[in-house]
């Protein structure tokens, strides 16, 4: 244990704890000794655990930052002194009351960007020692005399009375309940970044968020791009929650399915971008379980607990919120303090886990982790950099968005990355599942000016070509449906004969579907968009398989789509004309109207997004580029669909 010559250990800015109150870096058996009161092990393994936050709070999310420093739209500044003030007494809290704590520091990034991190957890609630279990397995492992540049301190219990009064008398409006999280980027000049999070009891929400924020302000100061994004060796896949980041990038391939950054590689003597070195931040997978099966590829990562090596040793896979056979969630008194736990029923042995199933957890955002070791076994093992030669842009919609779409001009590139639309789960605390967001594409990750990275991208799209003979390729993927909702975001139900709803039948149990309220989830007139869809359209689009591209509708040569009758002749994506084809599900006036809606939602998001920021009369391109385009009349959309959409008989001899 590192100490000083007194037997205190200085966890930062200060704050100094005995040794006897201090884990350092404690490892899977002390978790599970620990831990035992807190999870349940499954069937198959997997360490189960529960938490009574079932998603992060970005609305509980605040900043505080130096003198000139500006904050971007959505994040919320905090009083500089009023801070300091908190942080001076919750630390003090953690000396005085010799509050029992894990240390664990790590690294942040593969080699090429390593950040130094130190994360202090209380654990007087015993039960939050689970959250830094999570995160042995996220964060790389600690080098000797490594440099600290950001530190975390998760304090999860309520304060004491006498605590909460004194920081009542400088924050009257302190709710002791409520959590917060709070970071304090004013010593920034100095490389020094740390946030503290109270009351948090969900491990995205306290530990893999707050990190990647302090770590991605680090990259973007220092002129990197960040990714909100699944990596493989060339290709970033980038989009908000539940958008399918994990589920299109896990595989062999996989390198990161979350979290990286692209370093810049100018010429020296025009400055011109050539190429993005990619560099991933996470050495595991925060994945989500919603809908999973054998056949899902995520799946070999859940269920590496199965597998016994030559030691007699199994992998570790923690796992959260997530229905399991014969098992309840309860809130249980534990120590004095009230947590949420996965119980056994009574005179019953656990089971497997129910990844379709939702009753029992509460939430569709049950996870689990998983080392990416455990899926591509060469990873981490090349020091070979990776370069960026395809970006991939995830959103899910229900209505008119292409499965598939190559964008080739850099303006609208921006300003798809800029106001990326999906639909909101549960993965985001406090706001209703189905609302349709907009966002840009890591807002809640951000603590400064969104315009700087949409130059710096906008920049990156310019010098490096988005052409069909352009270095790289952007693509834009839908996760969701076509077809499946009206303009008013409800879904378009299908009837039996009877007239009554059709309900929805869970492939892997064949019983019927239902959400994590318990009601029945039913079927829509849409056509989902099946990740065998997706994968098949992101291998064909990013190794520029695709010789047939044809002019978006309305877009023009700006948003290029795959050829129908290429895909269904060439490369066997049967019916695809056929299953897409807007007009089976919409008339030509709600296409439009719909197109109309697009067009000025994005403008207008993009006109708050940047209004006011430093580099606002640098985007002027970025923001109005939507409203160059014209709507065709009913005729030519109605002809467009019929000539690439329909059924296509003699013409598939050209393929």
């Amino acid at each position: 244990m590192q100490t000083v010559s007194n037997g205190i250990f200085d966890v930062g800015f200060g704050c100094q704890l005995s040794n006897d109150q201090i884990v350092l870096n404690p490892d899977h058996d002390w978790f599970r000794e620990n831990l035992k009161p807190y999870y349940i092990v499954t069937k198959d393994y997997q360490y189960l655990f529960g938490s009574t936050q079932l998603g992060r709070r970005p609305d509980r999310a605040y900043y505080m930052v130096p003198e000139g420093y500006r904050l971007g739209k959505g994040q919320k500044p905090f009083d500089r002194e009023r801070g300091k003030k908190l942080f001076e007494v919750v630390l003090r809290y953690l000396e005085e009351e010799k509050i029992p704590v894990i240390v664990q520091d790590g690294i942040q990034g593969e080699h090429g960007y390593e950040v130094g991190l130190r994360v202090t957890i209380s654990v007087k609630n015993m039960h939050s020692a689970y959250i830094g279990w999570f995160g042995k397995l996220m964060v790389f492992p600690p080098k000797d005399n490594q440099h600290i540049d950001c530190w975390n301190f998760v304090i999860q219990e309520s304060l004491p009375l006498k605590y909460v009064n004194e920081i009542r008398k400088f924050f009257p409006t302190f709710d002791p309940k409520e959590p917060i999280t709070l970071y304090d980027f004013t010593d920034i000049d100095q490389n020094q970044r740390r946030v503290m999070s109270l009351r948090v009891d969900y491990f995205g929400g306290a530990y893999k968020k707050p990190n990647l924020t302090l770590v991605w302000n680090k990259a973007e100061s220092d002129g990197y791009i960040s990714y909100h994004a699944g990596m493989t060796t060339d290709r970033v896949i980038k989009g908000l929650s539940g958008t399918g980041k994990t589920t299109l990038t896990v595989g062999p391939e996989l390198e990161q399915d979350d979290a990286c950054v692209g370093k810049l590689i100018r010429n020296p003597e025009t400055n011109k971008i050539e190429k993005v070195q990619l560099i991933g931040l996470e050495a595991a997978s925060y994945a989500k379980s919603q809908d999973l099966g054998p056949k899902s590829p995520e799946w070999p990562g859940l269920m590496k607990s199965l597998e016994v090596d030559e030691n007699g040793n199994r992998p570790v896979v923690l796992a959260q919120n997530i229905d399991c056979e014969n098992v309840e969630y309860h809130f249980k008194k534990i120590n004095g303090y009230t947590v949420k736990i996965p119980v056994v029923k009574p005179e019953l042995k656990q089971g497997s886990l129910k990844c379709t199933r939702y009753h029992s957890s509460g939430t569709t955002n049950g996870r689990f982790i998983f080392l990416f070791s455990e899926l591509n076994k060469d990873w981490g093992k090349d020091d070979t950099p990776r370069y960026l030669k395809t970006t991939v842009l995830s959103m899910k919609r229900f209505d008119l968005l292409d499965p598939m779409f190559r964008v080739t001009d850099p303006i609208l590139a921006t300003a798809l990355d800029s106001s990326v639309e999906s639909i909101i789960t549960s993965a985001v605390a406090e706001q209703k599942p189905g609302t349709r967001v907009r966002s840009y594409a890591a807002t809640d990750f951000m603590a400064r000016e969104q315009c700087h990275q949409a130059l710096l991208k906008l920049e990156m799209y310019r010098d490096l070509g988005l052409g069909l003979d352009g270095k790289l390729i952007f693509l834009v993927t839908n996760a969701g449906t076509i077809g499946e909702h009206d303009i008013n975001g409800n879904q378009i139900r299908l009837r039996d004969k009877n007239g009554e709803f059709i309900p929805k039948i869970d492939r892997h149990t064949e019983s019927i579907l239902k959400n994590e309220l318990g009601e029945i989830v039913f079927q829509g007139q849409g056509e989902k968009i099946t990740v065998q869809d997706t994968k098949k359209l992101l291998d064909l689009g990013e190794h520029r398989k695709i010789s047939s591209w044809i002019p978006h509708p309305v877009y023009g040569d700006s948003i290029l789509l795959p050829n129908p009758k290429e895909l269904e002749i060439k490369w066997g994506m049967k019916d695809f004309g056929i299953r897409f084809n807007r007009l089976k599900y919409y008339t030509v006036g709600q296409f439009i109207d719909f197109t109309l809606r697009d067009i000025n939602e994005r403008t207008q998001f993009l006109k708050n997004l940047f209004k006011g920021q430093e580099c606002e009369a640098e985007l002027d391109e970025v923001i109005h580029v939507w409203q160059k385009y014209r709507i065709p009349d009913p005729r030519t959309i109605e002809n467009y669909y019929r000539k690439y959409y329909s059924s296509f008989g003699k013409y598939y001899s050209e393929f």
